[in-house]
């Protein structure tokens, strides 16, 4: 097939959303040609990269400034959101011109990732994909005593995702598209109501298959119990809930450490210590990449305690260090984690979380046969969503899109690899 690829971040050897279009584009051009369009900033890695290693399959065409009036200026951010808006259009621009020099099979809208910003590729006329896309989730109500002053705040972004649904773009943009994959369920129950015909639960990341070479590290079966947080500190990401879970736990030989950086990270150590934590909770700051995959490889457990995230990179790489997640059964780690690997603890109060978090941390450190068992299950599922395999089950449904755009029946949803039957309970 030709494939045209609409990512603003694009580089290989990175997280995040550069690395997830990266991903996406080169596995995608091992069987077919490939055009990606990104910014600029991107294109000494990648040309770099491509100098050895090279795929012919892949191309890419790069944008620059849109003007005088581009506020953006990478690496910096500042701007970058009205500058999203802008570059669509030159996207667009840019397709068009393409499409009439290589007639695309597919136009696949990949970053961002998100709802909020809707693409416009849909009015190139051809096979247009969106997603996998996240943004729809929200931070539960009874939660939002996490947030401290910022509450207001977030409750107007609540608003505002509740919304969306009516806005024309997002509309447009949902109706529009051939197929459209959402990351999670609060995700598809927004682009249902936008008109999505039917959002295909899909997960946006996957395992680099060199990390998948050498199995992880068993971890003792007897000794200190280590648990780790780690991702940015801020007050969506649920810390004051994991340092209270942490301080229900009564165990002597369990050590909980927190890694990274954030607006929060100052009000975090401070209700540490109003807690009385000193000694069972650790503070390392921000560390290299490198160095949190070896915290991952030496942790016993990884809680990841996000209050509204689309899915949280971080819980995979920990199964594929084989540290089992501890998770709230939200968002994309409660719809793809499998509970034989994740302990996935039910939306209620933040007093009963916190209480059941501390319950499931015990009860593994007492239990660790039973832990084992889970990052055995944690591997295979790291495994099952390879990037390669993320391919072939993209590469699915593109085929279906083009079969029924050429009225031959395709294979139902349920049959195509990487496809999730939708939840509509929602």
């Amino acid at each position: 097939m030709k494939i045209l690829i609409a990512g603003h971040g694009c580089c290989p050897g990175v997280g995040s959303e550069p690395g997830v279009t990266w991903n996406w584009a080169v596995h995608l051009a091992a069987d077919n040609d490939v055009w990606v369009i990104t910014h600029e900033h991107f294109k000494p890695a990648i040309e770099a990269f491509l100098a050895e290693h090279p795929c012919p399959r892949l191309s890419f065409v790069y944008t620059g400034r849109l003007g005088w009036f581009d506020p953006l200026r990478l690496p910096s951010q500042r701007g970058i959101r009205l500058h999203y808006v802008l570059w669509r259009w030159r996207v667009l621009r840019l397709a068009r011109a393409l499409d009439a020099q290589h007639d695309f099979d597919i136009v696949h809208h990949i970053s961002w990732a998100t709802v909020s910003a809707p693409p416009l590729l849909w009015q190139v006329g051809k096979p247009f994909v969106w997603g996998p896309v996240g943004g729809g989730q929200v931070t539960p109500g009874a939660f939002l005593r996490y947030f401290g002053l910022s509450a207001p705040l977030e409750m107007l972004r609540t608003f505002r995702i509740r919304l969306l649904s009516m806005l024309p773009n997002v509309r447009r943009a949902a109706s529009a598209a051939d197929a459209v994959f959402a990351v999670n369920r609060e995700t598809a129950q927004l682009l249902r109501q936008a008109g999505a015909a039917e959002p295909i639960l899909f997960l946006d990341v996957g395992t680099p298959a060199e990390v998948l070479k050498s199995p992880p590290l068993p971890r003792p079966v007897n000794g200190p119990f280590s648990v780790l947080w780690a991702g940015r500190i801020e007050a969506f990401k649920g810390i004051g809930l994991f340092l209270e879970a942490a301080a229900l736990v009564t165990s002597p030989d369990i050590r909980f450490d927190v890694v990274g950086d954030g607006a929060w990270e100052a009000n975090a150590r401070q209700y540490a210590r109003k807690l009385g934590l000193d000694g069972k909770v650790r503070f390392h700051g921000r560390l290299s990449h490198k160095e949190l995959l070896s915290r991952f490889e030496t942790a016993h457990l990884f809680v990841f305690t996000s209050l509204r995230d689309t899915f949280g990179n971080t819980s995979l790489e920990a199964l594929i260090a084989g540290a089992p997640v501890i998770c709230i059964d939200h968002n994309g780690v409660g719809t793809h984690l499998p509970r034989e690997a994740a302990v996935k603890i039910p939306v209620t109060t933040p007093a009963e979380v916190a209480s059941r978090i501390a319950q499931a941390v015990s009860d593994l450190a007492e239990d660790r046969v039973k832990l084992a068992r889970m990052a055995e299950a944690g591997l295979r599922y790291a495994r099952s969503v390879g990037w390669e395999k993320r391919a072939d089950a993209m590469q699915a449904h593109y085929k279906a899109i083009l079969a029924r755009r050429h009225h031959v029946e395709p294979a139902p949803p349920s049959l195509l690899p990487g496809a999730a039957m939708p939840d509509h309970s929602g």
